[in-house]
């Protein structure tokens, strides 16, 4: 294909991916998926290949084993005007059960052409606790009720039958069948675009697209690889516990093989399967490395099927990277976090190329009230967004997740109108984040008082083991918690997998660490050590033990004398 031609109908699929976001973020029910955007929206090709994207990046790959599946599912059945959910972590390739991926064919006349699908997170599919992702969940029947694969549209509508079992297995039922309609709604209409630029362009253009545009991710991936020395690097990291064996860490840990424009990954070296709900599926292992790769070797490179095929996987059933039928999975955002910095670790040993990692301690939290302010039961569910690592030229961004930049922080006035409960506070924690010559983005406090009784659920990885730094950078000096009523003579540190029952008065705050830095801290410019101490962020301890920077503090200025003493003394 000509490349100026090839070049429009990428910006026009990129049209058609967005305008399917922006619909299911602009129709949905839940403020997980309306006001944190948990979600994505794709075109694959019509043999299950993602082509374009947008949304949660970390949705993107595994969108190719839920589309194979639902091919061979209903082979020969998949008729015009169809959409199909699934939400089994075994079958398909969503993360979790409360991840639900729509995919909905699509036709021009009667040639099958493509399929246009989407992910969006429920804020309760049923299970053990709301929200579904529990602690105490043993085996994936625990986290709620599992559609392998079933036909939720078709030409006449809705399929009341499956609908229903949805609403009867929720404790949210009107948001959840509200994001599912959403979710078919947005398919379909990417489904027309689609059907409009094959009248535009023709069929078989398009499909040539499709072609193109996965080939050039792949020669691009490739290329990108070429261009740094062949050999091995590795990377490991821990999980505290799996929330059951309490006194046994987590092992996280990656072998990466580069020659010329492939690399191996080996995740065989990680701990075997754990009881706890710490276990990830090969689609979210897979989809933590690339995005890794991608992160440092070039993020501009289009995220589809062509990835895929530079990067080959050693991740053998059984291991805490593999989980293996019916083992649960629910609090896979930790673990798979843990992949994308390993792998990035790894790269960096083997490379040079690195970032600081980004915070620790990630997770998302869940509180259930039996009356919210409409009076019927309702989920708030949370993402805890953490910050970035330092990078060759900046600072690590503040309140920003890695493989998931796209999701912000539910606001709270939205909490504070929908939910029983107060947010007393929500702020940049100082000294937090990873010194180095480009630190790492802070860590924050945010602090509920609930008006009501509540269950929560925590899920969250890392309060024991820190983050580290790259390149000289230093990681945290401290790692994340969650407490209850802090400051109080009932302070509660928590573990960071547990369910509990609250009562109304009680305070719930979470601490999130800061990314890792990137550097010498020593070599920090001296006012940019400064601008940190006036804005909040530094101490003047700090900037003197952490950076060598003397500032007096009565006429906030940098004493240069004593500072090249304090960093020549070093």
């Amino acid at each position: 294909m000509d490349p100026i031609t090839l070049e429009v109908l990428g910006y026009r699929l990129g049209e058609v991916v967005h305008t399917m976001e922006h619909l299911l973020f602009h129709s949905g029910y839940s403020p997980i998926l309306r006001e944190s955007y948990d979600g994505s929206a794709t075109i694959l090709d019509r043999n299950g290949n993602v082509v374009a994207g947008s949304g949660a990046p970390y949705h993107l790959f595994p969108y190719y084993y839920t589309a194979q599946y639902i091919i061979e599912r209903f082979s020969g059945e998949i008729r015009p005007g169809d959409s199909y959910m699934a939400n089994d972590p075994y079958h398909s390739g969503n993360s979790h059960v409360p991840d639900v991926a729509i995919v909905t064919p699509v036709f021009y006349g009667e040639e099958l052409i493509a399929f246009c699908a989407c992910i969006a997170h429920k804020p309760d599919m049923g299970g053990m606790v709301p929200g579904s992702s529990g602690a105490a969940a043993r085996e994936i029947y625990h986290e709620g009720i599992l559609f392998p694969g079933v036909r939720i549209w078709s030409s006449e509508g809705i399929n009341r039958d499956v609908e229903s079992i949805l609403r009867q297995n929720s404790r949210t039922p009107d948001e959840v069948v509200g994001d599912v309609r959403a979710q078919v709604g947005c398919t379909q209409v990417g489904g027309q675009r689609l059907v409009g630029l094959c009248d535009e362009y023709s069929p078989e253009t398009i499909s040539e697209a499709f072609d193109e545009w996965i080939a050039i991710s792949q020669r691009r991936l490739g290329q990108e690889l070429e261009k740094i020395p062949d050999g091995v690097g590795e990377g490991t990291a821990y999980l505290d516990n799996d929330g059951v064996d309490l006194d046994q860490p987590v092992k996280i840990h990656v072998k990466l093989t580069k020659t010329g424009s492939k690399v191996e990954l080996d995740f065989s070296g990680s701990s075997p399967l754990v009881k706890g709900p710490v276990n990830i599926r090969p689609q979210s292992t897979e989809a933590g490395a690339t995005l890794a790769l991608i992160g440092l070797l070039d993020p501009q490179i289009p995220i589809n099927d062509g990835i895929r095929r530079s990067v080959e996987f050693r991740n053998p059933p059984g291991r805490v990277t593999h989980a293996v039928f019916p083992a649960p999975v629910n609090n896979y955002y930790p673990t798979m976090h843990l992949v994308y910095c390993c792998v990035q670790q790894a790269m960096a040993e083997l490379s040079g190329r690195a970032v600081g990692p980004a915070a620790l301690g990630i997770g998302g939290n869940t509180l259930g009230y039996p009356k919210a302010r409409t009076g019927l039961p309702a989920v708030q569910y949370e993402l805890q967004n953490t910050s970035l690592g330092g990078t060759p030229r900046n600072d690590g961004t503040f309140g920003a997740m890695a493989m998931n930049q796209v999701t912000p922080s539910t606001s709270l006035e939205i909490l504070e109108s929908e939910y029983p409960m107060r947010v007393t506070r929500f702020e940049p924690i100082i000294d937090s984040a990873g010194p180095g010559e480009f630190r790492g983005g802070l860590g924050y406090v945010r602090e509920y008082e609930l008006l009501s009784e509540a269950k929560l659920s925590i899920r969250m990885g890392q309060f024991r083991f820190g983050g580290w730094g790259v390149h000289g950078g230093k990681g945290p000096r401290e790692t994340a918690r969650a407490v209850l009523n802090e400051g109080s003579p009932a302070e509660e540190l928590l573990p960071p997998l547990q369910t509990r029952d609250l009562v109304s008065g009680t305070r719930f705050a979470v601490r999130t660490s800061g990314g890792g830095g990137y550097g010498d801290p020593f070599k920090r410019d001296p006012e940019r050590v400064l601008a940190d101490v006036q804005n909040g962020y530094v101490s003047l301890e700090r900037a003197l033990s952490d950076y060598g920077v003397v500032i007096d503090p009565t006429k906030m200025a940098v004493d240069p004398a004593r500072t090249d003493e304090a960093r020549s003394s070093r």
